[in-house]
Parts: structure tokens; C-alpha cells; sequence
């Protein structure tokens, strides 16, 4: 890989585009993926760091939609059986094969047979989609299943249910290697470039004006087309150019928070069911919660709150309590908490009254044409699983209109057959900060890491794994601004840098 290298402003506002992408997720790189792979000349903008935003608040997960089995949503189920066999092909050294176990109790809906016959429906629908390393859904017996789930395994027990998903080892790599993969097509990348306004006339969108928060200079993207993939933003970035009526068709968001904690649970994912009530059609008794094993650490998730909930540290308090209230045995303590992912994702909210939430199942792609905005497509995805399909489909209707057509049957076999470039791997080791300076140097020269907290926080796993949590933590990054400062990366955020917007 020969590294991603950061367009200046005079390079992104010398020439038109075809098209141009807002905002830098996995949503934003992979549709940059798509747009290059089409001979598209595309250029990539992100007002902060690459996957700094909800694509990096994940429970890792690669998903084969198993449970969409309990909401009789068979298209979505095939579609992510498929996209996670896409991930497990193109990226190998990043996704790798996960079991889970979930617990069964008595013999009605929450129980066995349910649960098998579901299993069942899941490999019939499956079939010719999977790949050869994600079979085996079914059902184990209670010792099987006691065993497997130890002392998470509640005391009315009667089996497990088992199947086999995809884990993601590194979300920080993984978006730099679906940008390096766009960079490969010619595609120009900026992150810390802020969208200050679309450029918007006779009803069309032909660019946006910018700014390059590095420095403070402005200038105007001229593009065909704009693609915002700007997650709980979006609506606040079409609203000046769109029919005031047209908003309400931008999903609702709602609260996510997975955690970190300082145990190891095995070499499987497990399942402890809540009270809370499931949004599931088939609802098989309460909401349910993954702990799943990630570098001798559990990552737990996924817990889903209206927007407008109280601060972080309550936040974690209050999923930590229902956690020992599900699963006693775990004994969680805040101490226990090494890192926490707290950000937004689209869902409907209750009423005040409840304030539940029920977690949206499909992503949103809107062709603003007819909202005023001719040239404008905004998507808002719900899953990472799902990432490449649906910049697929936004390029298709990119396609549209830029007066071509959509994707061949052989550029659909290439989107999902051709493999990623390999992210850089360099060993860490905390204990040898010195050791640092080499990792934190190709961050910043090959990854386009600008600032301290994009080569140590999303370039490699360490504030996740709660290398910067308590008093050493604090003094261990202390000492990595000392080395920032040395080789050029920016130790504080850009003071051109804007505040991102919430989701209204």
C-alpha cells in the first residue's frame, strides 16, 4: 500500500467532479469505493477524522441478520448473509469468524424448539449467499449450553441457540483500508475539510463551498453530484436546499452505547437476555445484550436510549445496572468500564411517556430531485454490515444522474469480490512509549492521521483497549504529546475545527 496522501484545497477546487461525498465514515469510504471502481472522477471530504463518528461506536460485529428471522424480514436477512461473506473475502486479516451462544429457556417462544425451527429457516435462506465459514445456526442441549455460557447461564436453562457471525479485529483499519481501496481509483481524500454550505441553484446542488480547518482557507467544490453521508448531519446539511416539507422523510436518531470492560468471557460470543422489552415481532422475552471477546477484553452492546438522555458516566450506570440485573453473576462495577462508544443511530422513540426505543432495521438513500435539490442523494446507514451495499445503490442513482446507468452484472461481481488493501500492522507496545514514535509516524504519513487523537485512538486500537483510562492512562498520554510534537502530528484538535452538529 503505498498510503493515503491529504488533497490540499487548491487540488480539490481546480476541477469539477463527478462526484462529491460528504463525510468520511465507513458509509462515505465505501461509497468513494464504489464511485472510483465506476471511473467516476469522485473527490471525499470530512470535517473531522475518518470514522470518528458512529462507524467507530460499534460492537464489531459483522452481522448475517439472523435476527431478522424474529422480524419475518427475509431480503434484509439475505442481504446481510452476503455483505458479511463480502467482508470475511475482502479484508481476511480483519474479519474473523465468531460463535455465539445465546440462552434458551422453558419450551414456548423462548425456548428450543422455536428457536431451532428459526435456526432452520435461517440456513434454508442462506443458501448459495454465506460462504463456506458461517454455517452451523441451530440449537445445542442445556449442558452444552451451561457450559458454553457459565455462569451467565440462568437457572431455568434448556439449551442454546448457536450460529456464527463475523467479528471486525480493528474498525480503525478497516476504514483505512475501504479509503485506500478508493484512493487506488484516483478518488481525492481530505479529512478536517468542513462542508460550510451546498452550492445550490435553479434548483440543482452543483458542490459545496468549504473550509480546510488545518488552516483556516476556503474555496468551492464544483461536483455533478453530492452524495451526504454525514450519519445524524444529514438532515441539517439538505435543509437549506430542500423543501421544507421534504425533511420529514430523514429518520429519527436515538442513543447506542457499547462498553469495554476488563474481563474475558472464552473464545465466544454470548448472549444474556433484559427486561427491557424486545422490538423484535417474534419477541422472545426481553432485549438482548453481546458480550463478545476482543483482544483479552469483552465488548458489551448494545444498549439504545432516546437522544435527549443524561451525560455518559449515567448513561454507562444505568446500562450497567441492567446488565447485573440480567446476568447477576457479572458484578459489573463503572471501575470495570475501560472505554465506552456513545453516539447516535436512526430509530424510533416512544412517546415521553416510555421512552423506548425501537432500533431502525433499514438504512435510508434519498434522491432529493424532487425535494428542490436535483444532484443531492443522502444516506444514512443503520449498520456497518451493510456498508458497501448501500453506497452500491447510492451510485446507481448517482448514476441516473449523471446521465449513465447502473451498475453491470460484472462491476457487481468486481464491488464484491475485489479485495481491500492491506492496513498497516505495526506492533504496540505500551510499556515501551519510545516504541510508539515509528506506529504514530506512519499514522501521520501514510494514513493521514493529522492529530494525536487520530494516530492513537482510530489508527490503532489503544484508548478502546483503556490504554489512556485512569491516572496512568492520563500520564501515558501526556507523554505521547511530547512525541506528537516531535514528528509533526498535531497534539490538540485544529483551532479552525468546528463543532459537529448533533441530529436534530
Amino acid at each position: 500500500m503505498n498510503g493515503l496522501q491529504r488533497a490540499t484545497l487548491d487540488s480539490l477546487t481546480t476541477e469539477p467532479y463527478d462526484i462529491l461525498i460528504v463525510g468520511g465514515g465507513i458509509y462515505g469510504a465505501m461509497a468513494a469505493r464504489e464511485a472510483g471502481m465506476r471511473g467516476y472522477r469522485t473527490a471525499l471530504v470530512e470535517q473531522g477524522d475518518f470514522g470518528g463518528g458512529a462507524s467507530h461506536n460499534s460492537l464489531k460485529i459483522v452481522h448475517g441478520g439472523i435476527r431478522y428471522v424474529q422480524h419475518l424480514d427475509v431480503m434484509r436477512l439475505r442481504a446481510s448473509v452476503r455483505e458479511r461473506a463480502f467482508w470475511r473475502h475482502v479484508a481476511p486479516e480483519l474479519v474473523k469468524p465468531l460463535d455465539f451462544t445465546i440462552p434458551l429457556t422453558g419450551y414456548g417462544v423462548k425456548g428450543p424448539i422455536v428457536f431451532g425451527a428459526a435456526a432452520m429457516l435461517y440456513r434454508a435462506l442462506e443458501l448459495g449467499l454465506r460462504g463456506p465459514e458461517f454455517g452451523g445456526a441451530g440449537v445445542v442441549n442445556a449442558a452444552v449450553a451451561r457450559q458454553q455460557l457459565g455462569q451467565l447461564a440462568p437457572k431455568d436453562l434448556t439449551g442454546g441457540g448457536v450460529w456464527r457471525d463475523g467479528q471486525m479485529l480493528d474498525t480503525g483499519r478497516m476504514q483505512i483500508a475501504a479509503l485506500s481501496a478508493a484512493a487506488r481509483y484516483g478518488v481525492h481524500i481530505a479529512n478536517y475539510m468542513a462542508v460550510d454550505a451546498l452550492a445550490h441553484s435553479d434548483g440543482r446542488v452543483g458542490g459545496a463551498s468549504v473550509t480546510d480547518l488545518t488552516n483556516g482557507g476556503t474555496g468551492k467544490i464544483s461536483a455533478r453530484v453530492v452524495l451526504s453521508c454525514t450519519g445524524g448531519s444529514a438532515k441539517s446539511l439538505a435543509s437549506k436546499v430542500i423543501y421544507s416539507e421534504a425533511q420529514d422523510r430523514f429518520p429519527t436518531f436515538a442513543r447506542a452505547l457499547n462498553i469495554v470492560v476488563d474481563r474475558q468471557i472464552g473464545d465466544r460470543a454470548l448472549g444474556i437476555v433484559g427486561t427491557e422489552k424486545s422490538d423484535a415481532i417474534v419477541d422472545r422475552g426481553g432485549r438482548m445484550y453481546f458480550l463478545t471477546p476482543w483482544s483479552g477484553l469483552t465488548i458489551i452492546g448494545t444498549h439504545e436510549a432516546p437522544a435527549c438522555s443524561h451525560g455518559t458516566d449515567a448513561a454507562v450506570a444505568d446500562f450497567l445496572d441492567i446488565l447485573n440485573r440480567a446476568a447477576p453473576a457479572l458484578e459489573l462495577k463503572s471501575t470495570d468500564v475501560l472505554h465506552t462508544f456513545d453516539g447516535m443511530i436512526p430509530a424510533d422513540v416512544d412517546d415521553d411517556r416510555t421512552g423506548s426505543v425501537r432500533r431502525q432495521t433499514a438504512g435510508t438513500l434519498l434522491d432529493h430531485t424532487s425535494d428542490g435539490a436535483a444532484g443531492l442523494i443522502s444516506v444514512i446507514g443503520v449498520k456497518y454490515t451493510t456498508a458497501r451495499a448501500i453506497a452500491a445503490r447510492a451510485m446507481d442513482v448517482a448514476a441516473l444522474q449523471l446521465g449513465g446507468v447502473p451498475a453491470s452484472k460484472e462491476m457487481q461481481r468486481q464491488s464484491l469480490t475485489e479485495k481491500l488493501p492491506n492496513a498497516a500492522h505495526l506492533p504496540v507496545d505500551l510499556d515501551d512509549i519510545e516504541a510508539l514514535t515509528p506506529r504514530m509516524d506512519h499514522a501521520m504519513q501514510h494514513e493521514m492521521a493529522m492529530t494525536l487523537d487520530d494516530a492513537v485512538k482510530r489508527r490503532m486500537p489503544l484508548a478502546e483497549s483503556g490504554a489512556f483510562s485512569g491516572s496512568e492512562g492520563a500520564k501515558r498520554y501526556a507523554q505521547l504529546k511530547n512525541i506528537a510534537v516531535e514528528i509533526g502530528l498535531s497534539p490538540e484538535q485544529f483551532p479552525h475545527r468546528k463543532a459537529l452538529k448533533k441530529p436534530a
